[in-house]
């Protein structure tokens, strides 16, 4: 379903970076991860992604800010957001207003993580 897809996963949780790995590596695509924004944001600068998962948040720089530096470094590439803690950040429309692909929250099925990465590269 994901065959060739580059896939950078942003999450500063170790546990959920692996997992979400292994889900979309077995759906067919190749994933870096990062634990940190500003890490994720040195990443694209080595290899492009077609599609980039993270949470929303993280210590020192969130998921917003990642958004805000992919609209400038690559505006093309899909950003989609990932939170257990919605209640905390602004709203759910209001994060989907700020341009993610997506926005998910944990705990999120499998399957649905691989269908909504699918979805949001139009596969």
């Amino acid at each position: 379903m994901l065959h060739g897809l580059r896939i950078l996963i942003v999450d500063d949780d170790p546990t959920v970076r692996g997992l979400y790995a292994l889900v979309l590596q077995d759906a067919g695509a190749a994933v870096v991860s990062s634990g940190c924004a500003s890490e994720a944001v040195r990443l694209t600068d080595l290899e492009r992604p077609d599609v980039i998962v993270t949470d929303l948040q993280m210590p020192e720089r969130d998921g917003i800010w990642l958004l805000d530096e992919m609209r400038t470094r690559l505006p093309s590439v899909p950003v989609i957001a990932v939170s257990g803690h919605l209640a905390e950040v602004p709203s759910l429309l209001d994060v989907e207003r700020l341009g993610f692909a997506d926005v998910l929250r944990k705990p999120i099925g499998l399957s649905e993580l691989t269908k909504t990465v699918a979805r949001a590269v139009g596969r």
